[in-house]
């Protein structure tokens, strides 16, 4: 698991979602459990778990939510998953965990700050790219936005 401190969050980058779990030292944070998060797929038929791309949230030490040190929230990147993933895709999914970010950064209150906060999710996407092709992780890999 490599850890950078983005400012306002944690990056997290694993190489399975159980990491996360590992780095904040619980077995079950948000609703979610770390039994549950070793699933490779999901069968929703069967319930056998969860699958985890990315997963942005709160500290799970921060109880009272307030998303400021020590107590930062996180966003972690699940570099497991990528390999299944077209360029575009690895892309968007980490998009999508940036905007997560923005509107927790917000209060979840985003009513007149569209512009602001899809900005901000656009510009932390695109610091976190390039750092999650010279991340230095357990496992030896090439640069993840190629194919």
């Amino acid at each position: 698991m490599k850890k950078i401190d983005m400012g306002k969050y944690i990056l997290l980058i694993g190489n399975d979602a159980t990491e996360v779990f590992d780095y904040y030292n619980v077995e079950e944070m948000h609703g979610l459990n770390r039994a549950d998060a070793q699933a490779e797929e999901v069968d929703l038929s069967k319930g056998n778990g969860v699958y985890i791309y990315g997963l942005t949230n709160y500290d799970p030490a921060d109880k009272k939510l307030i998303a400021k040190d020590p107590y930062k929230p996180f966003l972690f990147i699940n570099l497991g998953t990528f390999k299944k993933y077209s360029v575009t895709e690895k892309a968007t999914g980490v998009m999508h965990e940036t905007m997560h970010m923005s509107i927790l950064l917000n209060n979840w209150d985003i009513k007149d700050k569209e512009e602001e906060v899809i900005t901000f999710a656009e510009e932390e996407a695109n610091k976190i790219i390039p750092k999650l092709n010279n991340v230095n992780t357990k496992k030896p890999k090439k640069n993840i936005f190629s194919r």
